[in-house]
């Protein structure tokens, strides 16, 4: 496969030598299950005050991520995202604590399928995903 793969600290969502990126903290709220709190810059919206649609996805999609990498850390892995769903149910607003979940929820030969939602502080489901990724090789 190549170095491509290889976690350099790069990572748009959770590298910590990228400027540009998000710079993601998670924990581990379970067995592939994973929260994330991020109160996303105004630089990424797209409406006024509103979280670009894509970059809902984008943090959907790295929390998914960081739930899968947190699952098989015990074991040699690369997977990559094979599938997602968004559906964006209400405003994501700007500049306030947002909690990202993401959980896998079956594993089924090389695929991983998962479950992410991002809440405001009320716990109100914002967006919500499913995702299914892949083991290479």
């Amino acid at each position: 496969m190549g170095d491509w793969l290889t976690n350099d600290g790069r990572c748009f969502g959770c590298g910590r030598d990228n400027d540009s990126g998000f710079r993601l903290r998670y924990r581990p709220t379970g067995e592939g299950s994973v929260e994330v709190e991020y109160a996303v810059p105004d630089h990424f919206r797209g409406a006024e005050g509103v979280v670009h649609g894509g970059i809902q996805a984008t943090l959907l999609d790295e929390a998914m991520g960081l739930a899968v990498h947190t699952r098989l850390a015990k074991e040699e892995h690369k997977v990559v995202t094979a599938e997602l769903h968004v559906r964006y149910r209400k405003v994501t607003p700007t500049k306030v604590s947002l909690t990202i979940r993401a959980s896998l929820t079956r594993v089924d030969g090389k695929d991983l399928f998962l479950t992410a939602v991002i809440t405001d502080a009320n716990g109100d489901v914002l967006t919500e995903a499913d995702g299914r990724w892949r083991r290479l090789g």
